[in-house]
């Protein structure tokens, strides 16, 4: 087999049956028995359906095979300077048939700089991912790869001191967003200079029309009736073992009876449900970070386990590496990974 044989082209509508072959083949070699194979469903959320589009190039052989992708969910991002398009890279995959006498690039990257030419020449101002350590070497060298930050966690074991669910906050457990969530966002954007758009459109998306919705629980606090704070939390999985997760968070950051509350229903959950630790991710440099260990959580290499990091490749100013170093506000909702 060699290059030749291979289309290296954009997505056409029908080529998710075989990308779906080739990513179940690839991932249960890479997971083992205990993987799942991706459904159809879960493919067209993510991609068909995803509010902001999809960014896919693949490599096929004239069987129809897809032997290499290189993928990307474009999300909305509100910066300083105006809104911005951030595409996390996911899904990466080589076929095993194809892992072998290519060119010295290899199938990975000559997959990959097609799709970065066309999301450039459309204005997107990032691609993001949280690469394993063989593609981010890979990345590096071909790809023009920087490593923002080690992704770390924040923990709080089950034997810690419980925390008081304050007065006046009523924290109830929802099936859709709040329909006042918008006026919420205002609030916390206000307070960031650069965060992915958690207006209701993206998270009715993100975690409600997600085929694993069942794996996420939206709690909404309320102070006299007024939407006061909103968490996204997985109950039963987590990046760091025997966990669970607090994925995604809306709070302004002056109001710490509601941040308690939150804070002390994931508690509670985590207590019914046993597990170990309440984990989760935001920035070193931010507000959340310090309330966060303020109610007990403990940063935690994620090297205990799997390093994480969280890399970039920035295609236009003003977005520049320190800028997104000190003021890109993000959790794992943000990824693939919760």
């Amino acid at each position: 087999m060699t290059i030749d044989d291979l289309e290296i082209r954009s997505y056409r509508a029908g080529d998710e049956e075989q990308i779906l072959s080739t990513f179940n083949l690839v991932f249960r070699e890479v997971c083992g028995p205990g993987y799942v194979d991706r459904t159809m469903a879960a493919w067209r959320w993510q991609y068909r359906d995803n509010p902001e589009g999809h960014r896919i190039y693949l490599a096929v052989a004239k069987d129809g095979t897809i032997a290499a992708q290189y993928a990307g969910v474009p999300l909305r991002v509100d910066a300083t300077h105006g809104e911005e398009i951030f595409v996390h890279c996911v899904d990466s995959m080589t076929h095993p048939d194809w892992r072998q006498g290519l060119k010295r690039k290899g199938l990975f990257v000559l997959t990959c700089e097609p799709f970065w030419a066309d999301s450039k020449q459309r204005g997107d101002a990032l691609f993001y991912g949280f690469p394993v350590d063989a593609a981010f070497r890979i990345g590096q060298r071909y790809l023009k790869y920087t490593q923002m930050c080690v992704v770390d966690y924040l923990i709080r074991d089950l034997g810690s001191k419980a925390v008081a669910q304050p007065d006046g906050i009523e924290v109830s457990c929802t099936k859709q967003a709040p329909q006042d969530l918008d006026a919420l966002y205002q609030v916390v954007r206000a307070e960031k200079k650069c965060l992915v758009r958690r207006d209701r459109r993206y998270i009715d998306w993100r975690y409600v029309q997600n085929p694993a919705r069942m794996d996420y629980e939206l709690w909404s606090a309320r102070r006299g009736g007024q939407l006061a704070g909103f968490m996204i939390l997985k109950p039963d999985s987590g990046l760091a073992p025997d966990s669970c997760t607090i994925a995604d968070w809306l709070v302004p950051e002056a109001d710490v009876d509601t941040q308690q509350a939150l804070v002390a229903r994931a508690v509670q959950r985590q207590r019914e449900k046993g597990r170990l630790r309440l984990m989760t991710v935001v920035p070193d440099w931010s507000y959340e970070r310090r309330r966060f260990e303020g109610l007990g959580f403990q940063p935690t290499p994620s090297a205990n386990w799997l390093q994480r990091r969280l890399v970039h490749n920035i295609n236009h100013p003003p977005i520049d590496a320190e800028f997104l170093a000190s003021n890109w506000w993000f959790m794992l909702g943000d990824s693939d990974l919760a």
